[in-house]
């Protein structure tokens, strides 16, 4: 922690700067290829994430493929290397607020949404950031009534974030991919401790994140 605070008092003496989501990057939204046309669908190389495949911090693969031909001709457009990506319509909204890195290129569900940041914020500090700000984006950004818990746009970008100078986001992201590493080694292991590892994470996850 010393680390940390001490870039912070060298590199913003004032205060960490604050900026809106809609403003941190290019936005990308997705879409459902049409499931009559096999052509989209057969033989696919091209991931599409939806809500199902958001149950690690890292998604690298998605159950689900579609082709350069569903890319081309259907809502859903590929999302580049690397984004952070985000349910925005699902009934398990009602619990969580499901994000993930997403280091390699990507197609989208209707259901979700990624942004690739700008130059200013590194994909996996936005990626920790997110998961330790769930419930504040949940409590804001929810949409109130219809039938399935869902994420409105505007109040999902005007929700303002901390962005620190580069070299504060590189060692916070030190210190956390640490314990991810840590919890990857564990998970054939003992459940215990594998708990209490990520407990311990979510722990470090505040701490550093709460500026």
């Amino acid at each position: 922690m010393s680390r940390i605070e001490d870039l912070i008092a060298e590199l913003c003496p004032d205060g960490v700067e604050y900026k809106a989501l809609g403003d941190i990057g290019q936005w990308y939204g997705g879409g459902t290829p049409s499931k009559s046309k096999p052509e989209y669908w057969v033989n696919g190389t091209i991931p599409w994430i939806s809500p199902k495949d958001m149950g690690k911090r890292v998604v690298v693969s998605s159950i689900d493929m579609i082709t350069e031909a569903a890319v081309r001709e259907s809502s859903t457009k590929r999302v580049p290397p690397t984004s952070v990506a985000i349910v925005v319509r699902s009934s398990i909204l009602d619990r969580i607020f499901p994000t993930a890195l997403v280091p390699i290129a990507v197609a989208l569900n209707q259901d979700m949404k990624a942004v690739v940041p700008s130059a200013d914020v590194i994909p996996a500090y936005l990626a920790h950031l997110l998961a330790s700000r769930g419930p504040e984006v949940l409590r804001s950004a929810r949409k109130v009534g219809g039938s399935v818990a869902s994420i409105e746009s505007s109040l999902l970008f005007s929700f303002r974030i901390p962005v620190p100078p580069l070299e504060v986001q590189r060692e916070i992201v030190r210190i956390l991919d640490q314990f991810t590493a840590l919890e990857a080694e564990l998970e054939d292991q003992l459940t215990a401790e594998l708990e209490a590892r990520r407990r311990q994470y979510a722990f470090y996850r505040h701490r550093l994140l709460s500026f």
